[in-house]
């Protein structure tokens, strides 16, 4: 009787450990992933500032406002109506 017992003490010391362990690991992996996320976050704040740096100064901030600007701004010709004979 008295293995039977050490047995289940030594299985439930093992499960305790591992839970621990598992614990710790997810402590671990949340801490790296907040310290990634605050990063990210810095990094995305300095391009937002960046680019309005560069709105307030007057240029656009992308080519793609650019193009957009451009194509606002230019005189549309249409092309003569084609005749069509009948």
């Amino acid at each position: 009787m008295g293995t039977c017992f050490a047995e289940s003490h030594a299985a439930a010391i093992k499960h305790t450990v591992i839970r621990v362990e598992k614990t710790m690991g997810m402590v671990k992996a949340y801490l790296q992933l907040k310290a990634v996320i605050a990063t990210k976050q810095m990094a995305s704040a300095h391009a937002m500032l960046r680019t309005r740096a560069k709105v307030s100064a007057g240029s656009p901030p992308s080519s793609h406002a650019s193009t957009a600007a451009n194509k606002r701004n230019t005189e549309k010709k249409s092309p003569n109506a084609l005749k069509k004979s009948q």
